[in-house]
């Protein structure tokens, strides 16, 4: 790690602590909550420590299970946790917040379902049903476990840029690397299957919803919709919705981009599809005035929120989520609001921080 990589946790921490002194953190959740703001946390992955050790998943995919029973513990504590149907209700007294998972993992059921029902938190999980009750399901841990096997092995930065640079690549174009990959590691691929690894199945899915889960659709094998075709994009979407209203027997009308993909073609699609609500990975908050088939979100991982100690941060999570979506809401803002709400905050001293 470079000496650069090394510092930047520790001036992210400092900077998030001079926002905290000087009354930032508490400026941006006070204008979050008066425009009527809600904020939706991504997550992927909720594992306890054995699971963490055996994962492929990249860290950005992670938080481990203790940290998130202190994250649930805060938002249960400071927040309003909301479902898709109190999100689209404006009079809140705290600011809302949604928690998301993507992909559809078993830890969703076995580790995180637990957690927030101890702290009244609701939950949406969007899967790709065409990957269901798989071990290893999405290429982007068998390729971390291929490159993990290599001489000498490549490090989790390295490893993240090679699979960011596959995700550019057609469905093809990705399977014949991936392809390269095994062959000369034929003998490591053999071991690659991993339990931590593994989705929930159709079991899982009617029990979670029957703890009242929420579930929408992930397209049906993962594809970023982007690099595939019209007709190949317009299939995923489909069969993931069909899929999903058989199974629960009710309308799937929600839906997450694979990668963030909200393009005005894939938007399209999903409106001609039946779907209402998409969302995206774009940072930022999600309000009235906010497009219902670009929905941004806050990703969350383990590493966003701990503080200097290793622990969970309060300090932290609220500079990952709060302030970044605030400073990303800005932009939207006119100028003229922007210029009126910074003097705003100028001849503004909190007397009360929390």
């Amino acid at each position: 790690m470079t000496r650069l990589a090394w510092a930047r946790p520790i001036v992210r921490q400092l900077w998030a602590r001079f926002l905290l002194i000087t009354g930032c953190l508490w400026w941006a959740n006070r204008q979050l909550r008066r425009r009527g703001a809600v904020l939706v946390l991504t997550f992927h992955r909720v594992l306890d420590d054995a699971e963490y050790r055996e994962t492929c998943s990249l860290p950005g995919m992670v938080v481990r299970r203790d940290t998130f029973e202190r994250l649930a513990a805060c938002i249960a504590a400071k927040y309003q946790a909301v479902d898709i149907q109190d999100a689209t209700v404006l009079n809140a007294q705290k600011l809302r917040v949604m928690l998301t998972f993507d992909d559809g993992w078993k830890d969703n059921q076995t580790n995180a379902l637990p957690v927030a029902h101890r702290f009244g938190i609701p939950l949406t999980v969007f899967v790709c049903p065409g990957l269901l009750a798989r071990v290893l399901p999405y290429w982007p841990e068998r390729v971390a476990a291929l490159l993990r096997s290599a001489t000498p092995p490549l490090s989790s930065r390295e490893i993240e840029a090679r699979i960011e640079k596959l995700k550019t690549y057609t469905a093809a174009q990705r399977e014949r690397s991936i392809a390269e990959l095994y062959e000369p590691r034929s003998r490591a691929s053999q071991a690659l299957p991993r339990n931590a690894d593994r989705t929930i199945s159709w079991e899982d899915i009617r029990e979670m919803d029957t703890a009242g889960v929420c579930f929408g659709a992930h397209t049906h094998t993962h594809q970023i919709l982007a690099n595939v075709s019209m007709a190949a994009a317009r299939q995923e979407i489909r069969e993931s919705k069909l899929a999903l209203e058989s199974a629960l027997s009710r309308p799937c009308g929600i839906f997450a981009y694979p990668n963030g993909d909200a393009s005005l073609a894939a938007r399209q699609l999903l409106k001609e599809e039946g779907f209402t609500l998409a969302f995206t990975t774009q940072t930022g908050a999600w309000t009235a005035a906010t497009d219902p088939l670009a929905i941004p979100r806050i990703n969350i991982s383990e590493s966003k929120v701990l503080g200097l100690t290793g622990r969970f941060s309060r300090t932290m999570f609220r500079y990952s989520a709060v302030w970044k979506a605030y400073r990303a809401s800005q932009s939207s803002l006119q100028p003229a609001a922007a210029a009126q709400a910074a003097r705003a905050f100028r001849e503004y001293t909190p007397a009360n921080q929390h």
